[in-house]
């Protein structure tokens, strides 16, 4: 009988073998914060652009709108945003405790970047580039 290839050539299979990867050292470089990376990635992203709709977060980072939802609400439990209402939308703005975590959100952004400059190499472009090419190729197919 034939071996299956998928180790090498499934998509699923290698990605979700990637991102396991990547997870288990963003959690390490991230673990100063006290959080997933994932939280730090959303304060990132609203101290570039704040205040932010749920909506415009999900455009952004790409989460589905419950996910977000729920994490944004634990931020806001730990006064690092805070929510308020326009209309229907919910607005998120930098909490009153996020400059410290802010602060050192990015400094591990740094060691995380630095980290896969020397895993990854002179590859490191490349693979975001396709990794960011076919996430977007995907999300067309499925609509």
């Amino acid at each position: 009988m034939e071996q299956h290839h998928f180790v090498r050539t499934c998509a699923y299979f290698t990605a979700a073998r990637y991102m396991r990867s990547v997870e288990m050292a963003a959690d390490r470089i991230f673990a100063p914060t006290g959080m997933k990376p994932a939280y730090s990635y959303i304060m990132m992203t609203l101290q570039d652009s704040h205040p932010m709709t749920i909506r415009a977060l999900c455009e952004a980072l790409g989460y589905e709108r419950s996910t977000l939802s729920r994490m944004v609400h634990m931020l806001a439990g730990q006064q690092l945003v805070t929510l308020s209402t326009r209309g229907r939308a919910v607005l998120i703005e930098l909490g009153p405790l996020s400059e410290a975590f802010l602060v050192k959100a990015n400094e591990c952004l740094a060691a995380f970047a630095s980290f896969t400059d020397l895993a990854l190499g002179e590859d490191k472009p490349q693979v975001a580039a396709v990794l960011n090419s076919a996430n977007q190729r995907l999300r067309e197919h499925a609509e």
